[in-house]
């Protein structure tokens, strides 16, 4: 998760704000949050992996993170050399987060991802890398293909956007998550694997690689707390996912004090097309 705005520029998309119950979570809080997931190094290796297999093959003169948090994604690019003759910019919207971390050569952009445009961060002759960690289930089920089509149209023919994105294989799991989801009363929502590649080859993004990354598991506690839930609505929510799914799926089950969820991810390496 990271900080964002969820309205795509030139669509009429916009949703209400995500970010402001979870800023409770943001900051310091948010690398020891979810089992300290989003801070695990050996969780972001292969994220990390599959940027610099790309940038090995076509180097970029800029890598921009999209809703990029506290920046841990592109502090370890850093680590690894990226940095010294390309410009790292993490794009969020987060003022928590985007205040958290201060590493030494990373720019730091405070916007929504809709309203992100290259031009507003990079000369126009600079080459670009786009990179999102667990970001594009904020804008929707309506809003997914028109943030793919924008972010396409701030990409070149060529250049790539290397994401970890929630997903699932089998359209059961996908709909037990979104209920769970709707349930919190929030509009996040999660594709199939097969939903989520249609909507990029629709975008003008052409799909070159897909691998599994670690799944995150979610606690009835952890979710009470970023979502604002009180033993009530955990109640209730129990009650209401026994009558949806008998209380127990792949991805989903009841536990002593609540209950928990799996939330599956796969990396996904995309290059920009012409139509």
């Amino acid at each position: 998760m990271k900080g964002l705005g969820v309205g795509v520029r030139g669509q009429g998309h916009d949703m209400e704000d995500p970010i402001g119950i979870e800023k409770i979570v943001h900051g310091q809080r948010w690398g020891e949050f979810h089992n300290g997931y989003f801070s695990d190094l050996a969780i972001l290796r292969p994220l990390v992996d599959a940027a610099l297999r790309v940038l090995a093959e076509s180097p970029a003169d800029v890598v921009v993170d999209l809703g990029g948090g506290t920046g841990f994604l592109l502090s370890q690019l850093a680590s690894k050399g990226i940095g010294a003759a390309t410009t790292l910019i993490n794009v969020d919207c987060s003022d928590v987060q985007l205040a958290f971390k201060d590493t030494v050569g990373i720019i730091r952009v405070h916007s929504s991802i809709g309203e992100f445009c290259r031009t507003d961060v990079a000369a126009v002759d600079q080459s670009f890398l786009l990179l999102m960690r667990s970001v594009l289930h904020y804008f929707g089920e309506d809003g997914l293909l028109p943030l793919l089509r924008h972010l396409r149209d701030q990409a070149r023919d060529g250049e790539f956007f290397v994401h970890q994105s929630a997903s699932f294989e089998a359209e059961k799991d996908a709909a037990c998550l979104n209920a769970l989801y709707r349930h919190m009363r929030t509009r996040k929502w999660y594709p199939t694997v097969n939903h989520l590649k249609s909507c990029l080859m629709k975008s003008g993004w052409r799909v070159t690689d897909t691998i599994e990354a670690p799944s995150l598991v979610l606690t009835s506690e952890d979710l009470g707390l970023r979502y604002a839930l009180d033993a009530r609505d955990i109640a209730r929510i129990q009650d209401a996912m026994v009558d949806e799914f008998g209380g127990e799926s792949r991805v989903f089950r009841l536990t002593p004090s609540g209950f928990q969820a799996d939330l599956h991810y796969r990396i996904i390496t995309c290059v920009a097309t012409s139509p």
